[in-house]
């Protein structure tokens, strides 16, 4: 997890050459786990730039303390949802050494007054605040972690042992390797979620039997259902017969070389790819068959890679930032709890290209279907 939070803070600050401090790297983790505990219930595409936001919000807060350069944020999710998700993050997420606790002291009598007032050689200076060290900063947070009350270390330790029974630590290696390999690594964030989706259901791990012993079939099948979805929004094409077998051969052999070349951080040796087979043509098959059986793409996860494709395209267009958001407001926001659907958007790219092969089928049809023209012999 640390190694992620480095990233982070690398992607927030890209002129910053050397080591990252502790007390930042520090901050930044214990700002996201904080966050997994008051907000674990955030949407989708707020979920993807959790972390991001976390370590933003740990640099906003210790830019000066640190003298840290210049920071750049470039979220992995559009500026408006990320503005409103690192406020949201900010309000709940404490900051002792911004908001130090008050203490009310009684006025004295004017008798009382008189005798304690010193007098003008023994006037006392008046206290200066000085700058926080690490220790100061970090202390409320240890305390709370040390001393909290033992529902909210139980309910803590039900979540970690939640989380690590049903979230291989395979997962997100492997996802982000995939992408990495195939050049989409902006699209890694959404296939972890869509793996989470699945491997959990109402907060708690998945019962289904098929699901826990086929894990590694679902991340591939997850990466192909959002490649075919990429394709869709891009190109408006989809993947037929030919096009699916060597896209199916293209993630096998990803597949492969994952487990030959992808390193578990922070995990024992034992524990590290616990979960993982090997899989072949018809496991992917099956994964895929399943996949279209469930609702597991009916998700918020799936619906916001078109924010996801969005965003990418803008960002290599390189626009100012006005022109993004007057750019976004022009995208249509399809979410599953409002009728803007990609289904009933009728002027759509898909929508038209599949408006123009039906009305080249339909006129060949009707060019088949007129009757030849016939000399009529005239007899004389």
């Amino acid at each position: 997890m640390s190694r992620q939070v480095e990233q982070a803070l690398f992607s927030l600050m890209p002129t910053y050459g050397s080591d990252l401090p502790p007390s930042l790297v520090e901050l930044a983790g214990s700002l996201l786990a904080q966050s997994r505990h008051r907000a674990s219930t955030l949407k989708a595409e707020e979920e993807i730039a959790r972390q991001y936001a976390c370590a933003n919000i740990a640099c906003d807060r210790l830019k000066i303390t640190l003298d840290l350069p210049p920071i750049e944020p470039r979220p992995p999710i559009p500026p408006r949802i990320y503005k409103r998700l690192y406020t949201h993050l900010d309000n709940i997420l404490p900051n002792p050494a911004a908001t130090p606790r008050t203490t009310r002291t009684r006025t004295p009598s004017s008798k009382q007054r008189d005798e304690t007032t010193p007098s003008n050689s023994q006037t006392r200076k008046l206290p200066s605040r000085k700058t926080p060290t690490k220790e100061v900063a970090l202390a409320p947070f240890r305390a709370n972690s040390k001393n909290g009350n033992p529902s909210t270390k139980k309910a803590s330790a039900l979540n970690s042992q939640s989380s690590k029974s049903h979230i291989h630590p395979w997962i997100q290696p492997v996802i982000r390797f995939i992408c990495a390999e195939s050049d989409h690594k902006r699209l890694a964030p959404t296939v972890f979620a869509g793996m989470e989706h699945i491997l959990t259901q109402d907060g708690r791990p998945t019962e289904d039997q098929w699901v826990i012993h086929h894990v590694t079939d679902l991340v591939a099948a997850v990466y192909f259902f959002v490649m075919m979805r990429v394709r869709s929004i891009t190109s408006g094409a989809g993947i037929d017969r030919e096009g699916y077998v060597p896209l199916r051969k293209e993630i096998l052999s990803l597949i492969a070389r994952a487990s030959q070349e992808v390193a578990v951080p922070d995990v024992d040796v034992s524990e590290e790819w616990t979960g993982w087979n090997d899989i072949k043509s018809k496991d992917f098959d099956a994964a895929v068959t399943k996949v279209n059986e469930n609702d597991w793409l009916s998700g918020d996860w799936y619906d916001g890679i078109i924010d996801v494709i969005s965003s990418t395209t803008r960002a290599d267009d390189d626009l100012s930032e006005d022109d993004l958001e007057s750019s976004e407001a022009l995208l249509p926001t399809r979410r599953a709890d409002t009728m803007l659907q990609e289904r009933y958007d009728l002027l759509s790219e898909v929508k038209r290209s599949e408006y123009v092969a039906w009305r080249n089928t339909m006129l060949t049809r009707i060019a088949q279907a007129k009757p030849g023209e016939s000399v009529m012999e005239i007899d004389s």
